[in-house]
């Protein structure tokens, strides 16, 4: 087993790298196609602001139970639209920097997390493939995996879906080459 605490700067650095990383992606036109604009959005903006909603998850319609969305008033609100899930977020600038700081400790937590699952599979003094192969699996898993979902479930675009899977890979390769240059040798 690989004492943790001996992880703890290939840690900091993979996060780090997946930090930048992100940050390189996201400026590039790479995700630019993820959400598209609404027909009309200051009409729709202005309509929806006299309603107040206040920053929540919602669906629309909202199925209730099991029972109403058997019901034909259900089907009808379904059936004559629009259907939605929608994210309301507080009125206001963005708040870039906790936003920032919270997937930084996301990117810490994940490193950690890999770190303690391929510590007890990998002895110091392993092979480094071991170690790259290991961590870059895991860690591409935790990052990639999570959308999925999001386009079965929430009809995401399956193309959003894909882009993060690839922004993954390469966070995983970042971290399993990271870990494994730092890997303890014995």
């Amino acid at each position: 087993m690989t004492p943790f605490l001996s992880l703890l700067l290939p840690i900091a650095l993979s996060a780090f790298a997946v930090f930048v990383l992100s940050l390189i992606l996201h400026m590039t036109p790479w995700h630019k196609g993820d959400y598209a604009r609404l027909p009309d959005e200051d009409g729709v903006m202005k309509a929806l602001r006299l309603f107040d909603i206040p920053p929540n998850d919602y669906a629309v319609p909202h199925p209730g139970s099991g029972e109403y969305m058997k019901s034909p008033e259900y089907d009808a609100k379904r059936d004559t639209g629009p259907v939605m899930f929608v994210t309301v977020l507080p009125s206001g600038p963005w708040k870039i920097g906790k936003m920032m700081g919270l997937w930084f400790v996301f990117a810490v937590v994940v490193s950690a997390s890999v770190a303690c699952v391929v510590g007890t599979i990998v002895p110091p003094g392993s092979d480094t493939h071991a170690v790259f192969h290991h961590v870059a699996v895991i860690t591409f898993l935790t990052y990639a995996m999570g959308a999925v979902p999001m386009s079965i479930w929430y009809h995401r675009k399956w193309s959003t879906t894909f882009k993060t899977a690839l922004d993954s890979l390469l966070y995983a390769l970042a971290t399993g080459w990271i870990f494994s240059m730092m890997w303890p040798k014995m």
